[in-house]
């Protein structure tokens, strides 16, 4: 564009000469008026660069949260300085001395004349530490931009997004809520990246309330907030309503990959394989063949015997050892092994590690018809509020396949739960981890829940402790549940050990929370002032 407009200057010197003021000013104007269309062009072209790599982006958290805001309404955009943020920051001088051009840059923007050029120069300085590695500092800098006051919702929301993807989860959540509340509440995209780091942390019922939030707001017709909603709903084991926002986000968005093969699982696992392969050969004929969904249908065919059979050792590994710190002080270890992912090899491994519950080995479940049929009888009548009828349906179906029947004996357990039925809940969860822990390992969550509801707290810290281990890195805050427990069982040394695990796993994925460090502390004081009272107030001899 800039050799076209020195060629343009150039054949506007030589007309001035050849035809005169008069000629020479009507095609300068021509030529002005091109120019600035030329301009005009290159911002809509950077424009929809930056809508198009929005709209492209793989549906997964990191990605998610890797996007810009192209949405955002015009009017918006142009308060909160949107247009300066589709410029490119300049390419790094190799030959220039990197230090100095971080100085200069500091410098610019400490003399910077206004917030919208100052605001660029922040963005581009941290484009710059990120290339040299300097995440720390990168950090810092991120975090002195969200503490200006300002309204720019956007910048903000672009902030936690950025502190999202360099592990920064509290301060992006910070970000986030601070964008959302410029908004008075009303920012969709937002809402849903708040949504995926919460779920990250293990803050279920907050994520809940954020995506479901960006559901409503959007009418219930914003598929990356339900394929999330659909995550999260899976991560708990609520696999019936993950199917629903699944179904809904391919609806939505008939091209969304990640929904479809989530969707295709989870229904192979619920028991109806026809129903997953139905899907997944729509998808490949619509939009051609997709290798990760391939690679699901062989599975769902075949089976995978034997990674079921390595989870049921892993299993029995870890009923070892959370029976050793159920009786004594030994600290939580917990599973490191790698699950299985069908990810495709470009995906690197925070992203793998993150992927929903549909990247794991599959745990396919084959059902008759009116087995399955009594099974989404109660799913409705438990959605729609009658949960009487949903425990008559689910007992049903539980009854035709001897009492055991993996997704019903974990349904029922949630809406005996809702009605103070927690005995009942409690024996439906043992019939199940009993014979598939290794298999439905967030079972053992919810049986620590009810336990702990009943009092029951060492055994609620023994299954959160298994379902700790069955988890591994991948979901580490059920660590902080064991801890929680532990502390009000009166085991201190046995809630600071799984309260330290959890940081050293946070640490290694680079997500510390900041909180961590003060509870550590918080919980070694009380053991030193707990260790130390029956010695100050023994009798002398």
């Amino acid at each position: 564009m800039r050799d076209k407009e020195v060629i343009s200057n150039s054949s506007a010197a030589g007309a001035c000469r050849a035809l005169g003021c008069v000629a020479s000013l009507t095609l300068a104007l021509v030529l002005c008026a091109g120019s600035v269309c030329a301009q005009k062009e290159s911002t809509k072209t950077r424009a929809r660069r930056v809508a198009a790599s929005d709209s492209s982006v793989k549906k997964d958290d990191a990605e998610a949260i890797a996007s810009t805001d192209a949405t955002a309404p015009a009017s918006a955009a142009k308060a909160a300085g949107e247009a300066s943020m589709e410029e490119e920051p300049p390419a790094l001088d190799e030959e220039a001395d990197k230090g100095d051009r971080l100085s200069t840059l500091r410098a610019q923007i400490k003399h910077a004349k206004t917030e919208g050029q100052r605001a660029r120069l922040q963005r581009t300085l941290v484009d710059y530490l990120v290339a040299l590695n300097q995440k720390g500092e990168a950090i810092e800098q991120l975090q002195l931009m969200l503490r200006e006051e300002r309204f720019d919702p956007v910048g903000f929301y672009n902030i936690g997004n950025a502190l999202a993807r360099l592990g920064d989860t509290d301060t992006a959540i910070e970000a986030y809520r601070k964008a959302i509340e410029q908004r008075q509440g009303h920012y969709a995209r937002a809402l849903n990246n708040l949504g995926v780091v919460l779920m990250r942390q293990g803050r279920w019922e907050e994520a809940q309330e954020a995506l479901t939030s960006a559901l409503r707001q959007e009418a219930f017709r914003y598929a990356e907030a339900s394929y999330n909603l659909g995550r999260l709903h899976s991560l708990r084991g609520e696999a019936d309503l993950a199917i629903r926002e699944w179904n809904r986000a391919l609806s939505l968005q008939p091209d969304h990959a990640d929904a479809a093969l989530a969707l295709a699982r989870a229904l192979a696992e619920d028991g109806n394989p026809q129903r997953a392969i139905a899907i997944i050969d729509a998808f490949n004929k619509r939009h051609g063949t997709n290798q990760e969904l391939s690679e699901a249908r062989r599975e769902i065919l075949y089976g995978a015997e034997a990674d079921d059979a390595e989870a049921a050792v892993e299993m029995k590994t870890a009923a070892t050892a959370n029976s050793r710190t159920a009786s004594s002080d030994a600290p939580i270890m917990v599973n490191t092994k790698a699950t299985r992912s069908t990810s495709t090899p470009k995906a690197n491994a925070s992203e793998r590690s993150e992927r929903s519950a549909a990247s794991s080995s599959l745990r396919s479940l084959t059902v008759d018809r009116e087995t399955y049929e009594l099974l989404e009888r109660a799913r409705a009548a438990r959605e729609a509020g009658d949960k009487e009828e949903a425990v008559n349906f689910y007992n049903r179906a539980l009854m035709r396949r001897g009492g055991f029947l993996p997704p019903a004996n974990l349904e029922i357990s949630f809406v005996l739960a809702g009605l103070g039925r927690h005995e009942e809940a409690i024996a439906s969860l043992q019939k199940l981890v009993a014979r598939e822990g290794a298999r439905y390992p967030i079972a053992y969550y919810h049986l620590g829940r009810r336990y702990e509801a009943l009092g029951q707290l060492s055994a609620a810290a023994d299954a959160y402790g298994r379902a700790a281990f069955a988890y591994g890195e991948r979901e580490p805050q059920f660590l902080l549940d064991v801890s929680r427990v532990r502390e009000k069982e009166g085991n201190l040394q046995a809630a600071l050990g799984a309260l330290e695990e959890y940081a050293r796993i946070s640490e290694r994925r680079g997500r510390t929370p900041e909180w961590i460090a003060g509870r550590i502390a918080e919980l070694r004081q009380k053991q030193t002032r707990t260790t130390a009272q029956p010695q100050a107030t023994a009798p002398k001899p």
